[in-house]
């Protein structure tokens, strides 16, 4: 009998290593890409020819950290946020994910965004010399108002957050930062315009015991005036974090 649970307890953990794998496979070998139609390798939404093509941002040029390349600095003057890790410019097919993501549901492109957003953040943990230690990490994702919610049935934010920071094994927090105002859409304000609309729009939640770590990632889909990101990193500089990095698919600079 001894011997028999034991059997059937390796049989178990046997199959519970290689069922995901097994899965994986299965989805590749019945997938095709969303772009080309060719057969999937990595990811079952994209082939590696696409993937190669996309318009990334050449960190070889700018360095993964926008902040330091001097016109997106002058486009952005007064951030609160003390770095910006963007993909890509907002053109296609980036612009056209995130608005099939939103607009029409297709919450399976979350999964490929937060995808392609960790593979270039390995890179850049690759690239530097003391790369982040997942303990002293913790990732937000910018909320929706409860009602955007409910209308929407998601926040496309915080199902790419979540599947990066299970990535790396980050310390994922979505409940910690509450929309408690209902803002008019930011798209063709001014930068006054934005900030006014924005005040006083975001809050802390006050059921949250856990400690703020010095680091923090804040994870949006597009950034274009980084309006939002900076009174939400007003908050959270108040609680003590030291370094916010604001992690987003797109940069979208206003013309």
């Amino acid at each position: 009998m001894e011997f028999g649970n034991k059997l059937n307890s390796e049989m178990a953990l046997s199959l519970k290593q290689t069922l995901p794998l097994l899965i994986k496979k299965i989805r590749l070998l019945i997938s095709c890409c969303t772009l080309c139609g060719n057969a999937c390798q990595q990811h079952q939404l994209l082939c590696q020819y696409c993937q190669a093509d996309l318009p990334y941002f050449k960190e070889d040029l700018i360095g993964f950290d926008l902040l330091s390349w001097p016109a997106i600095k002058q486009a952005l003057p007064k951030t609160t946020f003390d770095h910006l890790f963007s993909l890509a410019p907002y053109q296609w097919p980036f612009s056209t994910w995130i608005n099939q993501l939103k607009y029409q549901g297709k919450t399976e492109l979350a999964g490929l965004l937060a995808y392609l957003l960790a593979q270039r953040w390995q890179q850049y943990l690759s690239a530097v010399e003391e790369p982040k230690v997942a303990e002293q990490l913790l990732v937000l994702s910018v909320p929706l108002h409860i009602s955007k919610w409910q209308e929407r049935g998601f926040n496309q934010a915080h199902l790419i957050a979540k599947r990066f920071a299970k990535q790396f094994n980050y310390n994922y927090q979505p409940e910690l930062l509450i929309r408690k105002k209902i803002t008019q859409s930011q798209v063709g304000k001014s930068g006054v315009a934005r900030r006014k609309n924005l005040a006083n729009a975001f809050r802390i939640n006050s059921a949250y015991l856990g400690e703020f770590a010095e680091h923090v990632i804040l994870i949006d889909d597009v950034v274009t005036t980084g309006t939002t990101a900076n009174e939400i990193c007003k908050l959270l500089k108040k609680r003590g974090v030291q370094t916010i990095t604001l992690l987003s698919i797109c940069l979208a600079l206003p013309s």
